[in-house]
């Protein structure tokens, strides 16, 4: 095949050099993008400057076109017109250049002018990249309100933490983050609970951004702002929803959800130091159940038992037991909260607020792989505050049903963490059948009567 007319002099030389350097560069530039069969070969050799950081190496091509055949033989002298594929050595190239007038160009700038951008290796762009970076959340960081600084360095240094939200966000959306961590700087700083209040998290909300959602379980600014909670109290990052509702009220904040409530009764809620609030006294004096929500609860500055005992159930029906019979029996009230078969934040937060009052609670459940975890987390959370009460194997063998456990339920009794739980927990996984704490009714009976103050 013909070598290009644009490339070839007699002597394997350029006649004419050109002598300008920049005319030269302009020249081959003007030349590689005149000559389709040259594109490949130049992303190729782009690609492996990227890798390598400078001009070397070997490139591959296959499948090749008519054009790049032509234009590679007129370059490289060699005969491409029966080949499909090339393996081309870079430093073949610069010098097959240096035998045509482009004689001394400088091919790293023709490489640049021809794709009209600097050329930088990956590390290269990977160095600018960690720098700009680094620079963003340094100037951040000195904006936001120290709390949330902190935060903020000790998460990009252990890169752990909101680490990869931090990052993710930087790339897609570098403005946005930096809104949402001053609006999470300035939540931090103004938690409700640093003044000993609880407020909605709504509210909280507005009166940060004007924006009643902006903490939103949608929002982005969410993730961030649970990430902050979570290193300011030192706590795990919440698992599911309960647990985020947790740490939120923790810091002081809740939502509004009309399923998040609880049932007592035989308590006294405070709305100061002396004053009763008169809806609990009213409850208390009849001896009635009381439904309260989370927001109830944080318009109270304190919760009582007068007796200073506390006997939480799991069942309804057993709680409505004990408590009818003491009310036909006794003037006083039965200090008493239901569980109602699943722990949920009012209940959480009604059994703190006893506890910070000085009350020992008695926890009794059912004896179902369910009802042990519920019994367990109790336990690790209020610890000598709560007392597990008719928890022994003889109680789960007297409270035995005919309802079979499948392997699925009992294999969640590995989770169990109190040793006295993990013994009924052995003797549950080797029955496989559950007992229900109803059946107990009579013993729970006697008890309450044998430990309640005369």
């Amino acid at each position: 095949m013909a070598m290009s007319e644009d490339l070839r002099t007699e002597d394997h030389t350029c006649e004419d050099p050109i002598d300008n350097s920049q005319e030269i560069n302009q020249e081959c530039i003007r030349y590689f993008r005149e000559t389709p069969g040259f594109h490949r070969l130049l992303a190729a050799i782009k690609e492996k400057y990227r890798s390598l950081g400078t001009l070397g190496g070997k490139i591959h091509l296959s499948n090749l076109k008519s054009e790049e055949k032509s234009a590679l033989t007129g370059l490289l002298r060699r005969d491409y017109s029966r080949h499909s594929h090339a393996e081309i050595q870079v430093s073949a190239v610069l010098a097959a250049l240096n035998n045509t007038k482009f004689q001394g160009v400088d091919f790293q700038e023709v490489l640049a002018g021809y794709w009209g951008e600097e050329l930088i290796s990956k590390k290269e762009e990977l160095s600018i990249y960690n720098q700009q970076r680094e620079e963003y959340f340094s100037r951040l960081a000195e904006r936001l309100p120290s709390k949330a600084a902190g935060w903020l360095r000790e998460t990009l240094v252990k890169k752990d933490n909101a680490y990869k939200t931090l990052i993710t966000r930087y790339e897609q959306d570098p403005d946005g983050l930096s809104k949402d961590l001053e609006v999470v700087g300035a939540a931090v700083a103004q938690l409700p609970c640093l003044a000993g209040k609880k407020m909605q998290l709504p509210i909280f909300s507005s009166q940060l951004t004007a924006d009643p959602h902006f903490f939103d379980r949608t929002m982005p600014a969410r993730y961030l702002f649970i990430y902050a909670l979570v290193h300011i109290f030192d706590e795990q990052k919440p698992t599911n929803a309960f647990t985020e509702a947790e740490l939120l009220y923790k810091a002081g904040l809740f939502s509004t959800e009309i399923a998040n409530y609880t049932i007592s009764c035989g308590l006294l809620g405070y709305i100061n130091e002396n004053e009763i609030h008169q809806g609990w006294l009213g409850f208390y004096r009849s001896g009635e159940s009381l439904q309260v929500s989370v927001e109830n609860l944080s318009r109270l500055e304190r919760v009582i038992s007068p007796c200073g005992l506390v006997f939480v159930m799991e069942n309804p029906a057993v709680f409505s037991a004990l408590a009818e019979r003491w009310n036909k029996k006794f003037v006083s009230s039965l200090p008493l909260v239901c569980v109602n078969g699943q722990v949920n934040l009012a209940t959480f937060a009604l059994l703190e607020m006893l506890v910070a009052s000085g009350a020992l609670l008695y926890y009794s459940g059912d004896f179902d792989p369910e009802g042990l975890l519920i019994a367990d987390r109790l336990k690790k959370r209020f610890d000598e505050k709560l007392l597990l009460w008719r928890y022994s194997v003889a109680d789960y063998r007297n409270s035995l049903s005919v309802q079979r456990l499948t392997a699925e339920r009992l294999k969640q009794l590995q989770r169990l963490e109190d040793q006295s739980l993990k013994k009924v927990g052995a003797a549950m996984a080797e029955a496989k059948y559950a007992g229900y704490q109803e059946v107990l009714v009579a013993e729970l009976w006697k008890d309450v009567q044998s430990l309640m103050p005369k």
